[in-house]
């Protein structure tokens, strides 16, 4: 499958784009700076584009040749992006409207907030995933089976969880209808 991923360069995207590859999926790596994808990975089967998330144009030429849709955008605490309680819905906006002019189905995203109405209100033609999960850290993945529930948490779950579980999840998804049209909390 080839998958474009938006925000390809973060810490969970760069997670998300390894296991992709090791799982033998293309990757379409949609990035601010190409050079900063390949300087961390280099693959036959990773493609860097530069977008704009102002720029709709910049994201439908590598949609073109995607078979699904991933985003991982966010900002750190520290960014100034972080203080916009927009940045995750008007990147879904942009994002599923790129995908409509493609032919794109599938997406699933990584959002802590300020999607759920705009996915719930303005895309029944898109199977969307929001994938929630909780706080995040860098250790190796768990291999534990992810407990998942339609919503915005899981219950009794643990506080944080790697990065790597939340890729595993999240590429899972792809695999499955299960979590179409649905925002779904995670933890281990």
């Amino acid at each position: 499958m080839k998958i474009a991923i938006l925000g390809a360069t973060g810490r969970t995207g760069l997670v998300l784009v390894r296991q992709a590859l090791d799982q033998g999926h293309d990757v379409l790596a949609l990035v601010r700076n190409p050079q900063a994808m390949t300087k961390q990975i280099q693959h036959e089967r990773l493609k860097a584009y530069q977008v704009d998330l102002n720029d709709e144009a910049t994201i439908v030429r590598p949609l073109k040749e995607a078979d699904a849709v991933m985003s991982c955008i966010g900002a750190p605490p520290s960014s100034s992006f972080f203080k916009s309680t927009t940045l995750y819905q008007d990147s879904a906006v942009v994002i599923v409207s790129a995908m409509r002019q493609t032919g794109l189905k599938k997406l699933v995203i990584m959002s802590g907030s300020g999607t759920k109405d705009y996915l719930e209100q303005q895309c029944a033609d898109i199977n969307y995933t929001v994938v929630r999960p909780p706080g995040l850290n860098e250790k190796p993945s768990t291999n534990k089976e992810i407990k998942s529930r339609e919503g915005q948490y899981v219950p009794n779950a643990a506080l944080y969880m790697p990065r790597a579980d939340v890729a595993r999840f999240m590429l899972s998804c792809l695999e499955t209808d299960n979590y179409d049209r649905k925002m779904v909390a995670i933890s281990v």
